[in-house]
């Protein structure tokens, strides 16, 4: 009878000791599946420019109608965003059909001037598709060549794309969003 009651304890305990593995094992599991992801802010990208720009345009043909064939095209108008709150847009540029097959090659600068006078001068280059379309959307990248005043060492690039009514040149829209440091 001794053999038969230590064979039972030790059953018992066999049984207590996997109950006790099976369950600190789920457990270790479920807190495992139920502990969010962590992000690290290295991971996470945010601009630090972006500006929306809307202006109208005047555009006169370039002399140049079998190299080009297109127009010199210039516009002013506001812009809007980070980190310039209000400013005037002032561009000059060539919109080229005969460059690119297919496409509008459209390469200019442009200006923001704040109220106080500090300006930030960008370059860019766009493009987009030759159609009948009214509306073209011209997407392509801007590069921050400089300025005066707190933009006289500011640098960047980013992504840029406009909205063009083909049959309404007053109103125009653009966005610039990417990119700008000071190395003064």
């Amino acid at each position: 009878m001794a053999g038969l009651a230590h064979r039972w304890l030790t059953r018992s305990i066999g049984v207590a000791t996997a109950a006790v593995l099976i369950t600190g094992g789920a457990a270790g599991v479920t807190f495992a599946a139920e502990s969010a992801p962590t992000v690290a802010a290295a991971e996470t990208w945010l601009p630090s420019f972006e500006v929306t720009s809307k202006f109208g345009v005047v555009a006169t043909t370039h002399p140049d109608t079998v190299g080009c064939d297109g127009y010199n095209v210039t516009g002013s108008g506001t812009s809007t965003g980070r980190p310039i709150t209000s400013g005037t847009w002032t561009q000059t540029e060539v919109a080229c059909k005969a460059t690119i097959p297919g496409k509008w090659d459209i390469k200019g600068t442009g200006t923001i001037t704040e109220p106080d006078g500090d300006k930030l001068h960008v370059s860019y280059q766009l493009t987009a598709p030759l159609t009948s379309d009214t509306m073209v959307y011209p997407t392509g990248t801007y590069k921050i060549t400089g300025g005066t005043g707190n933009y006289q060492f500011a640098t960047g690039t980013g992504k840029m794309n406009a909205r063009v009514n083909m049959l309404d040149h007053s109103d125009v829209t653009s966005t610039m969003m990417g990119t700008i440091e000071y190395l003064g």
